[in-house]
């Protein structure tokens, strides 16, 4: 020890050691560092703002680098790396001019370092905005990163959060400690980390799991459109060849895929293979290893099928109730920022590293997305996330799987629009809710709108309706009975949609008595009583021995929040009636209280099955009494709202023909709870004053977040009870 410290240089004896030299690191600023004066290091530093040359203040080279060994308890070095880097930024930020900025796409657009792609120039792209930028998209084996061109400010803010930290908070040596993680413990849960083996010991046997993944395929359920079949074939082989070999992402995926297939069994009341267990158990198992999954793969942070699995996840809770959930809503918004982080929002076209297969996957997940976020924020009284300027994503196209996959060079045109693939119904649906979430954008909005504008999108609407290929043109029950009953209900399902855009794009207007508006009293009845018309069909054909048996549980929250709105304008022009006589002839008026009662009853049978039909029929209740005049002139707080009903579900369909008999519906006198039901008292105040009715306050009170799960006796205290799923206690005509 002492031979080594004595001779530096033991190979070389009698040679002098060569003194290493240092290159200098420039901490001034070039300006300070020409005059050889002191520089304050800060951007812009004193010396150029005295002379007036801030402009020019600017930093060069690389910022100190601390030592190997340095202390971890001395920040010092660190401070000095971010205050250089922060002077960098700052000064890069300035000099950069957007003529440079737009020089600098012009001459390399199609160079692609390491990964990082460059968006063709504006004027390539779209000679209308010829200053719009799409950012950069990070391209690498785990997925994409988007940076948008703004994020300068983002990276000084970052900079100076991380300087705060350093000077306020004690850096500790606890970074071995398997419970530390630098995401919020809120979103990746506080439980212990699951290994793989743990997760993989809850996957069926594989001829089981093969029936579970052929049923859910073999259906038409929109969401599988995210999925390239051919290449989920591909990859469900190679993980059965090395499970242990397989991401935690693409292991969450296919319990999601699972827990959907078993969602599907007990909706349509089938066995599941006899080597399962209990339905309910092994659905709440298959989510909670998707969940785990997820957390332990960090969903936080962008990767290869984090957005899908992240979709499929939060359809499965979806599925788990008939009821609004606001949980869901939370999840597919963690989703939404996800799929901006890698750019889902951007068309794949601006980035040549993306493939034409994985572009066109990222088109159908963001349509989907998109058309998801637009109807679970306007059922629980909320915006949507994603706002029509954030996207320049184009629709799918109208192809098959097997028409392209990763190879393909060059994506085929799209097939006619007249030939149905599975993609069809996305790219209608997108078509009318393009024009839906303008419309829902108007109603939560507090700028006011001419009628001129309301007139310009009713006209966008009925083209987009008009553009329906003829296969999704609603028609008569009767001319259906050759049509799978699938494709019944996406006709209906279209059709409900686009009459819903109607009523709550006119339904503003519904108290004016001023004949300018009376084409939007005329669209909001016509649409609210067809809207009815369907549902009265819907519930006919659900019922034992009709067309749609098969798809009785294809009502959920969402269209039971639509049926209620319709019927909540066809009571307020019933109101408006008693002070307007004239408005409706005896034939309308006992048609319009025709469909009332219908809707009634078919809430009624079905009430059981989750609490916002209970309170749906608790609603309609108050409506008709209203309506028929049965205590309606009297404040609301003295009548007795339905009360919630907490005897069990029973299988017995005589039993539910029985108690939902014309004389129970008629009297409901003896299942009147007041506390159960106050937040409805709205509705009598809206009935009573039509022509002041705040339509947010409806959107809220009724069906939205105010409402959401808080009176869901059905279900146990943490949500993961069986209860919360069991199907098979639900009437069968229900």
């Amino acid at each position: 020890m002492s031979d080594s410290a004595n001779n530096p240089d033991p190979l070389g004896a009698g040679i002098p050691a060569q003194p290493k030299k240092r290159s200098r690191v420039q901490f001034s600023c070039t300006a300070c560092r020409y005059r050889k004066l002191k520089c304050c290091r800060t951007y812009p530093c004193t010396n150029c703002t005295k002379r007036g040359e801030a402009a020019t203040c600017a930093f060069v080279g690389r910022g100190p680098r601390g030592k190997t060994q340095q202390s971890r308890s001395s920040p010092t070095l660190v401070q000095d790396r971010l205050q250089h880097l922060e002077n960098l930024v700052m000064s890069l930020s300035q000099q950069q001019k957007p003529a440079q900025v737009a020089n600098n796409l012009n001459s390399g657009h199609s160079e692609n370092v390491l990964g990082y792609d460059t968006p063709p120039s504006a004027t390539e792209r779209d000679a209308k905005s010829p200053s719009q930028d799409t950012g950069t998209l990070v391209v690498d084996r785990e997925g994409t990163s988007y940076i948008d061109s703004a994020n300068w400010r983002a990276i000084l803010e970052e900079i100076n959060g991380v300087k705060e930290y350093i000077e306020d908070e004690e850096i500790s040596d606890d970074e071995d400690d398997p419970y530390k993680a630098t995401s919020p413990v809120l979103l990746l849960g506080i439980s212990k980390p699951v290994s793989k083996e743990e997760v993989l010991s809850d996957i069926p046997p594989r001829e089981i799991t093969d029936r579970m993944i052929s049923r859910i395929f073999k259906t038409t359920e929109p969401s599988l459109v995210i999925l390239h079949l051919p290449t989920f074939r591909r990859e469900y082989e190679k993980f059965w060849q090395n499970p242990l070999a397989t991401s935690f992402t693409w292991i969450s995926l296919l319990f999601s895929i699972m827990g959907l297939s078993v969602a599907l069994h007990c909706r349509a009341e089938e066995t599941l293979p006899l080597e399962l267990e209990d339905p309910m158990v092994l659905w709440d198992i298959f989510r909670k290893r998707a969940a785990q999954c997820m957390v332990q793969a960090n969903y936080l942070t962008p990767g290869r099928y984090k957005c899908e699995t992240l979709f499929l996840y939060g359809l499965c809770e979806f599925y788990r109730s008939d009821d609004a959930q606001i949980g869901v809503s939370y999840i597919f918004g963690i989703g939404i920022r996800l799929a901006m982080r890698m750019g889902y929002h951007r068309d794949a076209r601006h980035y040549p590293s993306i493939t034409p297969w994985e572009g066109e996957m990222r088109r159908r997940f963001w349509a989907l997305l998109s058309q998801l976020d637009a109807l679970i924020s306007f059922q629980l009284g909320l915006p949507r996330s994603i706002q029509h300027w954030i996207s320049d994503t184009q629709p799918p196209s109208n192809l098959l799987d097997t028409d392209f996959d990763q190879n393909t060079v060059q994506l085929p045109p799209g097939r006619p629009a007249e030939e149905r693939t599975p993609c069809s119904y996305t790219i209608a649906k997108h078509r009318i809710m393009m024009v839906f979430g303008q419309i829902s954008d108007l109603a939560f909005s507090r700028e006011p709108v001419s009628y001129e504008e309301i007139l310009e999108i009713d006209r966008r609407l009925e083209e987009a309706h008009a553009k329906l290929p003829s296969f999704y043109q609603c028609i008569p029950m009767e001319q259906c009975i050759v049509d799978p009953s699938d494709l019944v209900l996406r006709r209906y399902t279209l059709e409900i949609l686009y009459q819903k855009a109607r009523v709550v794009l006119h339904r503003r207007y519904m108290g004016e008595t001023h004949s300018k508006y009376a084409y939007s009293r005329s669209v909001c009845l016509s649409a609210a009583k067809r809207t009815l018309q369907h549902h009265a069909e819907i519930w006919k054909e659900s019922l034992p021995g009709g067309q749609l048996y098969a798809e009785r549980f294809f009502l959920n929250s969402l269209q039971n929040t639509d049926f209620m709105l319709s019927a909540m304008i066809l009571c307020l022009e019933l109101s408006q009636e008693h002070a307007n006589s004239g408005r409706l002839s005896d034939q309308e008026r006992a048609d319009f209280i025709s469909l009332l009662e219908i809707t009634q009853r078919a809430f009624g049978e079905a009430r059981r099955r989750s609490v916002d039909t209970q309170r749906a029929f608790a609603a309609l209740t108050i409506m008709l009494d209203r309506v028929r005049g049965k205590g309606g002139q009297g404040p609301l707080s003295e009548q007795e709202p339905p009360r919630l009903i907490n005897d069990q579900p029973t299988l017995s369909s005589t039993s539910v023909e029985q108690e939902y008999s014309d004389a129970t519906l008629g009297d409901m006198s003896g299942l009147y709870n007041s506390s159960d039901y106050s937040s409805l008292d709205v509705i009598g105040d809206m009935l009573n004053t039509p022509a002041q009715l705040d339509w947010r306050l409806y959107d809220s009170r009724v069906f939205g977040l105010e409402t959401e799960n808080q009176e869901n006796i059905w279900y146990s205290a943490d949500g993961l009870g069986t209860s919360a799923m069991d199907f098979n206690a639900f009437p069968p005509n229900s």
